[in-house]
């Protein structure tokens, strides 16, 4: 008993500083206009799919897989090849997302150590015979047997060490029991899941694989406290949109002596990015469903399927071509159907033949500025020249944290809500683009 509470797990923040006060009642806010949207089921199935995609591709990119999003979706359709460590971390991914559906599904999502045992090993599986000397079979599913150092891949400088592999389960455990208690006495679930996220990485129980079980546990500890409607979240993004920022707000904890409050600031500016894009975007298809039992357009299922996959993937605009793959219809069935949404002004036509190009039109009755958060007006065309205005100054893309400093967290969160960050670097090309006379 003397050696536990020598390592009883405490977590030193202010409940609520004013930052933190905002950004937990915009939470809050924006919860409940997603509990009270009207989302058909085949949206929903959509969105769930695609924050699936997202966290298997995102969660992954941070720990250095540099394979494209394209195969994070084969992965969750289970078309993956496991012939290599990239495919295989993907595949395990969808393998412990699985295993979180399961347990809630059934009533057995327990926040025990048993169930982070439990991710750890579905999310190595296969790993430990892939060559990596300081990984073995032994390690997958099982507490680390040596020291653990995470170490700067630029520099190549020690960061953090964790303590000593003996005192890994007894911290493990009461950092649940911590959780488990400050739930019941009803400390918001997002603080929770914050904290318990940094206590994985401190306390780094695994020989590998720490940062991707720390995300799956956040979602999990937000599954079982009943916050995460639908399962329609993907939180990752905000992480693999700027990794060094992420990684500086998880150094800023033992920086500032154990204090978390920088860390939590930052871990739930990320939750309502993701809530308010989440809210945006089911507000947004749900203009497409019945209004009051009298649809305005009976949508088949080829449309709505279409509709709901362009419209969470956000191009301004798209071609039939794209419409056709997102309905998954023949070229005349693909004409048929843009024809009739165009005839009921759901979309928007521009140009002629070949160069036919389709946007979203506003919806009858709809206020897409109502969902909390969500500027006013920030089209494709005014992210592009307000980016290119905003990047003019600089000789690089600036990360998160410039956007914020010099004023721009609007333009930031606008872009990452419109298709993501990755998204505009890519449809602007490299910055600063060249000047060379051809």
């Amino acid at each position: 008993m003397a050696a536990r509470s020598q390592h009883e797990f405490s977590a030193n923040y202010r409940r609520f500083t004013p930052e933190a006060t905002v950004l937990l009642m915009r939470l809050s806010e924006t919860l409940g206009v997603i509990r009270g949207a009207r989302v058909l089921p085949a949206v929903a199935d959509q969105l769930r799919a695609s924050a699936r995609v997202g966290t298997v591709h995102y969660s992954n990119l941070i720990e250095g897989n540099e394979l494209p999003a394209i195969e994070a979706e084969r992965a969750t359709r289970g078309e993956l090849t496991p012939d290599t460590r990239a495919k295989v971390e993907l595949i395990n991914y969808v393998a412990a997302l699985d295993l979180l559906d399961e347990r809630l599904d059934s009533g057995r999502l327990a926040l025990k150590p048993e169930l982070l045992l439990d991710l750890h090993r579905v999310t190595t599986r296969d790993l430990g015979r892939r060559g990596d000397p300081h990984f073995r079979p032994q390690h997958e599913g099982a507490w680390r047997d040596g020291i653990a150092l995470v170490v700067d891949r630029l520099t190549g400088r020690v960061m953090h060490e964790g303590p000593p592999p003996e005192e890994v389960p007894g911290r493990v455990e009461s950092m649940f029991e911590w959780a488990v208690r400050m739930l019941g006495r009803g400390e918001p679930p997002h603080v929770v899941a914050g904290v318990v996220h940094y206590g994985i990485t401190d306390i780094h129980p695994f020989a590998d694989g720490n940062g991707r079980v720390a995300r799956l546990f956040q979602s999990a500890i937000l599954m079982h406290a009943g916050v995460l409607p639908g399962r329609m979240f993907s939180f990752e993004r905000y992480y693999a949109d700027d990794r060094q920022a992420y990684y500086a707000a998880l150094r800023s904890v033992r920086a500032r002596t154990l204090n978390m409050e920088s860390w939590l600031e930052y871990f739930l500016r990320g939750l309502v990015e993701e809530y308010e894009r989440i809210a945006r975007t089911v507000e947004d298809l749900g203009a497409f469903g019945p209004a009051g039992g009298v649809p305005p357009l009976q949508l088949s299922p080829s449309q709505q399927a279409a509709l709901t996959a362009l419209r969470i993937s956000g191009p301004g605009e798209f071609t039939r071509v794209q419409y056709e793959r997102a309905a998954g219809v023949a070229r005349s069935a693909a004409g048929a159907d843009l024809a009739a949404l165009s005839r009921h002004g759901v979309l928007h036509v521009r140009g002629a033949g070949p160069a036919t190009r389709y946007s979203f039109a506003a919806q009858p009755g709809s206020d897409t500025s109502a969902a909390p958060g969500r500027p006013v007006g920030w089209t494709d065309a005014r992210i592009e020249r307000e980016l290119r205005t905003f990047l003019s100054g600089w000789e690089r893309w600036p990360t998160r944290g410039e956007f914020e400093a010099a004023g721009r967290r609007d333009l930031h969160a606008a872009a990452s809500r419109n298709g993501g960050i990755g998204r505009w670097r890519a449809l602007l090309g490299p910055w600063p683009p060249s000047t060379t006379a051809g």
